[in-house]
């Protein structure tokens, strides 16, 4: 018997794509246009696409190529994407859950519970004090930025993650501010691992269950982890090969939760944080947040820094939009919030060539132009 080949299942598949979106919203049609296009010019392996509103139903996820390049099996609603970067939301919320339940201050120095913080200084060795929580959120404690060309060993801090988070925090703590706490922006991936060493000291307990007791299990999000080899029967999006072996494929030897990029979970669960989100820290009539714990959350800390609490914080003729997008190749993401209209957009996909930057940045391009239209 003759086995269907990769094209014959794609061929099959992009039918039954566009045949699934005839009856969804002009924007996920053309979301979904600009996905499967990619993924038959295999640029893209697999995608996940769901937008929708708090004010209606949950919607399900429109689920489009593979999960691996070997083409055999489908993307499903129950496959989990890396969702990288946009990770920085989700744990900022439980970081404001901990500050809600007072057990954790945003103006506090962070030295309270890093004792390495004690005696913070600068590269030229000029002493400063140390960041508070406040600062590390928004990206303005002077913590190296990986945007700023880090060195191997502040690089290894945020990407072996054959580390424990202990040992991540631990290099991080022996490198000098880049700058006094409090003076510039600087994006910084190495600052969230020091939040998420924050919270566990203060609530003592691993920032995986932290993440499942403050915030997943609240809203049911059943299939988001920063560990999903830990969860029996899992299928993580898997693209092509990058530089370094992607999180979810090594197994046993994943020790690192990356604090603010390294959560996995499929875009149904993401859609009920959005939802909690869209609805002032209210999912299913149950608080999750009080209103001004919410309401901070989602307000501007620094003034003329677009950047906020784990969010890049738009306002324009159509209100407050809270975004983030996340790339840790091959995997990449896309998260918007519109507070005033409640709708949410929620884009996951996978690289199938994560090294060729100029095609991933078009593609980019083009997925953020559809979230920006009305």
């Amino acid at each position: 018997m003759k086995m269907p080949t990769r094209r014959n299942h794609l061929t099959v598949l992009l039918c039954v794509f566009f045949y699934s979106v005839l009856s969804t919203p002009s924007q996920s049609q053309n979301l979904t246009a600009i996905l499967v296009e990619a993924i038959r010019s295999k640029t893209v392996v697999g995608a996940q696409i769901l937008e929708g509103s708090s004010e209606l139903p949950e919607v399900k996820s429109i689920n489009l190529g593979f999960t691996s390049p070997d083409g055999r099996n489908p993307v499903s609603e129950e496959t989990m994407f890396c969702i990288a970067s946009c990770s920085k939301p989700l744990i900022s919320s439980v970081i404001f859950t901990l500050v809600e339940q007072r057990q954790i201050a945003l103006d506090a120095p962070i030295h309270r519970w890093l004792p390495d913080f004690t005696r913070s200084q600068l590269a030229d060795g000029t002493p400063t004090h140390a960041p508070t929580l406040k600062q590390l959120l928004a990206h303005r404690a002077g913590i190296y930025s990986q945007k700023e060309q880090p060195t191997a060993e502040q690089l290894r801090a945020i990407r072996d993650f054959r580390l424990t988070l202990s040992q991540s925090v631990n290099l991080i703590a022996q490198q000098p501010l880049q700058s006094p706490p409090g003076h510039r922006y600087a994006y910084s991936g190495a600052g969230y691992c020091l939040i998420g060493a924050i919270a566990e000291e203060a609530a003592r307990q691993p920032i995986d269950v932290i993440l499942r007791t403050q915030l997943c299990e609240p809203l049911g999000m059943s299939s988001t982890t920063y560990f999903p080899h830990r969860i029996n029967g899992t299928v993580v999006a898997t693209g092509g090969a990058p530089s370094s072996l992607p999180p979810h494929l090594l197994g046993q030897q994943l020790k690192l939760p990356l604090v603010g990029g390294s959560i996995h979970t499929t875009a149904h669960d993401l859609q009920r944080f959005a939802r909690m989100v869209a609805d002032r820290g209210t999912f299913e009539n149950q608080r999750i947040m009080n209103r001004a714990t919410w309401s901070q959350y989602v307000s501007q800390p620094y003034k003329n820094q677009q950047y906020g609490y784990g969010w890049t914080r738009t306002v324009n003729a159509d209100g407050i939009v809270l975004s983030h997008n996340g790339s840790l190749p091959p995997s990449q993401a896309m998260l918007q919030i519109n507070l005033r209209t409640r709708q949410y957009k929620i884009a996951l996909w996978t690289l199938a060539s994560p090294g060729n930057s100029k095609t991933t940045s078009i593609l980019r391009s083009k997925i953020r132009q559809v979230f920006k239209d009305k």
